[in-house]
């Protein structure tokens, strides 16, 4: 027993140490899997809290009418139009990790005074969960499954639920890495926008348009960098701008732990996708640098989608040293 007390006190020990390293405010809340309550009680906690720099908004409603709530953060106010950036998580509904690394990134903007500069130079615009009726289905539900990954929404099929929110936007609907079987996991509706989080999303990203230069998406588990096209090999005539970003973000993100990321396509990299996010980003509404940000995890097989608690400050850290680079390049 007293081996067990020990080997106990030791791995407590050792995660305290690892969340002091990581988490500025001292705050251990930042690196543990939220509910989709706990996640939208943390906007409004800072929101309440940074009242001059924080604006909540809801952009729209789900399937099953839960919001879909996020924050624009913004220092320096002076009225003069800044360059904007977009990042969400959650479209996928079984990767946890992604809301763990966009709540940090929230946290060190508004709580690590070396990052003032980044809010006092852009807006920020951040939706930690697209998907909160498949996250809730996969965290909470008493007859739920981890694995799920699309939103609750019912099918032509009663016994397939969902549609693939990351299948369903606008720019290439339709084409090859999607399919037409509500049963499977990549359906991609009976149209484009099909789905209220989608519509919604692409809604309010066309309401931020102007000004808008960066959009960073986050998945799991690939451990890469990501850039369009998903739809196939062809690549954006600007894509050596998006891979030499991606390339100094990418060694930024190594030094904190010696975690390497991939660079590249979508489609070079973990295969072809139409109909998602990213693509809809660069190619509708014309955002010079868009980025999938696939989350390590694949070292983890029975937990790829939401890896051990504590390797979430290294995560986390690491990807929000990312997000700095992308950012002081705009």
């Amino acid at each position: 027993m007293s081996i067990i007390i020990i080997k106990l006190t030791i791995f407590i020990l050792g995660f305290f140490m690892i969340i002091s390293k990581y988490s500025i405010n001292g705050d251990e809340d930042m690196f543990k899997y939220r509910t989709y309550k706990e996640i939208n009680e943390y906007l409004d906690k800072v929101a309440e809290k940074h009242k001059d720099k924080v604006k909540s908004f809801t952009i729209g409603y789900s399937y099953e009418n839960r919001t879909i709530n996020g924050i624009r953060i913004s220092g320096n106010n002076t009225g003069i139009k800044k360059t904007r950036v977009l990042i969400d998580a959650g479209i996928h509904a079984r990767e946890w990790i992604g809301p763990v690394v966009v709540l940090y990134a929230i946290n060190q903007l508004l709580e690590n005074k070396a990052y003032s500069p980044l809010i006092d130079k852009l807006d920020w615009y951040i939706v930690p969960m697209l998907n909160p009726d498949g996250y809730v289905f996969s965290m909470e539900h008493p007859n739920g499954d981890r694995l799920w990954r699309k939103n609750r929404a019912p099918t032509y099929l009663p016994n397939c639920i969902g549609v693939d929110l990351n299948r369903n936007f606008g720019f290439v609907w339709g084409g090859p890495g999607s399919s037409t079987d509500p049963c499977n996991l990549s359906y991609r509706g009976t149209h484009p926008y099909s789905e209220p989080e989608t519509l919604a999303f692409a809604e309010f990203v066309m309401s931020i348009r102007d000004q808008l230069k960066l959009y960073l998406t986050y998945h799991s588990s690939a451990q890469a960098i990501l850039y369009p096209w998903g739809f196939g090999d062809d690549l954006p005539a600007d894509w050596m701008d998006l891979h030499n970003l991606a390339v100094k973000a990418e060694k930024a993100m190594s030094k904190v732990n010696g975690t390497h990321y991939l660079i590249g396509s979508t489609t070079s990299l973990v295969g072809v996708g139409a109909g998602g996010s990213d693509d809809w980003a660069k190619g509708y509404a014309n955002i010079k640098y868009v980025y999938t940000i696939e989350l390590p995890g694949q070292e983890y097989p029975q937990q790829g989608f939401h890896p051990p608690k504590q390797d979430l400050p290294k995560i986390a850290e690491e990807n929000f040293q990312g997000i700095k680079i992308f950012a002081e390049e705009l």
